[in-house]
């Protein structure tokens, strides 16, 4: 048996049943389905490469903001340790893996996740890299609260140090003035505030 028998075995189940004087339309739909596999087995292939180069680290997913220039999403994570992490992004959204990403991570914005990120070259300059999310693992809701302290030098440090702008930002939010936060609430401000910074 051909090492592309198997390719075709699946693409005939996919088709469905060739009716009777059907044939020649059965196997064109037959060829472009094996077509259409064996390129996605090496997409898959180099996705299973990328995921299994890149490191690992739980984090609580807060927020995500698209870039203007790139449309990538930026993800804003808050660390076990309880800090921010630096900026990590999605590949561009203007790709099918990129735009799938951002619906991903805005999909668990408020919950605890397993990154997976690697270190990418830019394309401007391959001597610098950025960190890119190559896959999210959910593990589950973020049940614990962020405390005031926390999450007011959160606000603040997004705001740049402006104290006016964190104000009005944790204000419009309608956050409360005292006690904790919820991670989706910190993100909300903090995903707010980023937006403003790049327009």
């Amino acid at each position: 048996m051909s090492s592309h028998h198997p390719l075709v075995i699946a693409a005939a189940q996919a088709a469905g049943p060739c009716g009777p004087g059907e044939e020649a339309a059965w196997q064109t739909r037959v060829r472009a389905l094996a077509v259409d596999l064996f390129v996605l087995g090496d997409v898959v292939a180099r996705d299973i490469q990328r995921l299994g180069a890149a490191t690992r680290f739980p984090a609580t997913l807060l927020g995500v903001v698209t870039e203007d220039s790139s449309r990538r999403g930026v993800l804003l994570l808050r660390n076990v340790s309880g800090e921010l992490e630096p900026a990590i992004r999605t590949d561009r959204g203007d790709t099918d893996a990129g735009a799938a990403m951002i619906a991903r991570a805005e999909s668990l914005v408020g919950r605890r996740v397993l990154v997976y990120k690697e270190m990418e070259a830019l394309a401007s300059n391959p001597m610098h890299k950025a960190r890119v999310v190559v896959h999210l693992m959910d593990l589950g809701p973020e049940t614990e609260p962020v405390g005031e302290d926390e999450a007011k030098r959160h606000v603040l440090q997004a705001a740049a140090g402006d104290r006016d702008l964190a104000l009005r930002a944790w204000q419009q939010a309608v956050l409360p003035d005292r006690g904790p936060v919820t991670a989706a609430q910190l993100g909300g401000v903090l995903a707010h505030l980023q937006q403003a910074s790049r327009t």
